[in-house]
């Protein structure tokens, strides 16, 4: 009869899409691999390329610096994705709360010069970065000597991702990838041409009251503004600020493109009798903002705080007395990767893989004087950040842990957190266990290699 073969075939077709449903989930989803990130060959092959850097000489240092500053507004002129909170799912943004913008600093000691670079973005896309590599060449850099940084908002643009992250930032638009990185060019060139004789100072002023740490309450924090504050021979000053704080002032249901706290605090310190502010993202993984209200009032109370306790406290920076530049570039290399999609079961690589694609990373160190730079392609978590400063104070080196510096491979955490029931430590710390201390153990190195004396 007729209803049985409507049945027979219904029965039919459930059994083959359960089949194949067990199948996808048998190719796609194992076991989490809990072997240490330092058991894999990724940590060898890694350790023995900073072991070569170990040769690598200081190059002669100039007499001094010479510094100089560039600002480009990175506003998009169409209405773009909101890259920031996943469940968004590419909104658009309603309207323009405050522009975003692309600051630089190109510094010079005679012999060498390099670029920094902040875009009020999420992060440095591996898409910009990638054009980037033949984009500098037009005005004299390289990556090798362009080091680069983002304030981290999570109100700024999206469309700059590919694969899966279209889902979430908005599909990719080369449009938009070209436009981020002519802009970070422009940045540069706008520095370069103003190259001014400058002393330089630095130090660390802490600023306990707007952080926290949002893994465990009373959870380790690094509380510590680091700032380098430059003097040109014009009587212009400069501002470069680095802070643990996520700019995550800002709730996902508020599509409006901002820069969130870090945009208010450079418009107040230049409004202070700054010429120039500039903000990048420290090591925010793990930290959080900590105000008495978040949403629009967030934003004025952090760069609130920040700008007047540094503005209280700025006598405790330091001149630079060296006058050395280097920059290093090393390739880190990674397990497997293995998102958790429940606390003992991952994706398996290959998906992760084709759905979010795969870009070389590296890790970044630059040495201006006795400041050291150090630069991670992660939410690299603050929890790390004071045993770096320890081994700095002993070779009386200060270095400036940032996030978000042209790759990304995730957040990275303390393998003591590894288990804990946080969406940092779950969906989003994507490799091997440990693997935070081993990218800890390798700005170590850095740290070591271009802080020779």
């Amino acid at each position: 009869m007729l209803w049985k073969k409507i049945l027979r075939f219904i029965v039919l077709a459930v059994l083959g899409i359960v089949v194949v449903l067990i199948l996808f989930v048998a190719v796609s989803v194992a076991p989490v691999d809990r072997t240490s990130a330092k058991e894999h060959s990724s940590y060898r092959q890694t350790m023995a390329l900073l072991q070569k850097l170990d040769t690598l000489k200081i190059p002669v240092a100039g007499k001094g610096f010479s510094v100089g500053y560039g600002k480009v507004n990175l506003t998009p002129a169409q209405r773009t994705a909101t890259a920031g909170y996943g469940n968004r799912k590419g909104k658009l943004f309603t309207a323009i709360h405050d522009s975003i913008y692309v600051r630089a600093l190109v510094i010079e000691n005679g012999s060498r010069r390099v670029a920094i670079v902040s875009a009020d973005l999420l992060i440095i896309p591996p898409t910009v970065t990638k054009l980037l590599e033949k984009k500098l060449e037009a005005i004299g850099f390289t990556l090798n000597n362009t080091y680069l940084g983002a304030t981290h908002t999570h109100n700024s643009m999206g469309n700059w991702g590919e694969g899966a992250t279209r889902f979430i930032y908005g599909p990719y638009q080369d449009s938009i990838v070209h436009f981020i990185a002519d802009k970070i060019v422009a940045g540069i060139e706008q520095a370069a041409q103003k190259l001014i004789p400058a002393k330089l100072k630095a130090g660390f002023i802490p600023v306990p009251q707007a952080v926290d740490n949002r893994l465990m309450d009373g959870g380790p924090e690094d509380s510590l503004l680091r700032v380098m504050e430059i003097h040109r021979s014009d009587s212009s000053r400069l501002v470069l600020m680095s802070y643990t704080a996520h700019a995550t002032c800002l709730f996902s249901g508020d599509v409006e493109l901002s820069r969130d706290y870090p945009g208010k605090l450079v418009d107040t310190l230049e409004a202070q009798g700054y010429d120039f502010a500039m903000f990048m993202a420290g090591a925010v993984g793990s930290h959080r903002c900590d105000p008495p209200q978040y949403g629009r009032p967030c934003i004025d109370w952090m760069a609130g705080e920040v700008s007047r306790t540094f503005l209280e406290n700025r006598n405790l920076l330091k001149p630079i007395e060296g006058a050395e530049i280097m920059m290093v570039r090393a390739p880190l290399m990674l397990s497997d990767p293995q998102v958790k999609v429940l606390p003992e079961w991952k994706v398996r690589a290959w998906l992760f893989r084709s759905a979010f694609g795969e870009y070389p990373v590296d890790l970044t160190a630059l040495r201006i004087g006795e400041v050291v730079f150090l630069g991670t392609p992660c939410d690299f978590s603050g929890e790390f950040d004071p045993s770096l400063d320890s081994l700095g104070a002993q070779h009386g080196l200060l270095p400036f842990v940032t996030s978000f510096n042209g790759g990304y491979i995730g957040y990275l955490t303390p393998v003591t957190r590894y288990d804990e029931k946080h969406y940092e430590t779950q969906l989003m710390n994507w490799y091997a266990p440990g693997t935070g201390e081993y990218v800890e153990e390798c700005l170590e190195k850095l740290m070591l290699v271009v802080g020779k004396k």
